[in-house]
């Protein structure tokens, strides 16, 4: 089952996290978008609140590390694969514009590693 809809990985903790990544990236989303870059986050963004991977502990620690790691976090919708997630374009894209005000942030390491990926199905024969 694709972690997108694996509705176990949901979590009390998962849940705070992913209100806390959305409320620190709406508002960049937001400028971003008055600005005519359109909201791109696919219907189950972990920057988006409510969706699966918003409530799951282990996507949230891997957005987050992603954010300030400047590592891409990439979409994991199909029709998206290839591209970054757009929330985590809009974390990097507000660190930027801190940045050009307040000078260039240290880059730091997390102290977790990202989580290994989900095995790949098999296809029912």
């Amino acid at each position: 089952m694709k972690e997108a809809h694996d509705h176990k990985r949901v979590s009390p903790q998962g849940r705070a996290l992913g209100e806390q990544l959305v409320r620190l990236t709406e508002p960049a989303i937001e400028a971003l978008a008055a600005q005519g870059e359109p909201d791109e986050r696919c219907k189950s963004c972990a920057f988006r609140p409510g969706t699966v991977p918003n409530g799951c502990a282990q996507t949230q620690a891997d957005a987050l590390k992603a954010v300030i790691e400047n590592v891409p976090f990439m979409c994991h919708q199909s029709d998206k694969l290839h591209r970054c997630c757009h929330g985590w374009f809009a974390a990097r894209w507000a660190i930027r514009q801190t940045e050009k005000v307040k000078g260039p942030m240290p880059l730091t390491k997390c102290p977790w590693p990202f989580s290994q990926p989900d095995p790949v199905e098999d296809p029912a024969p």
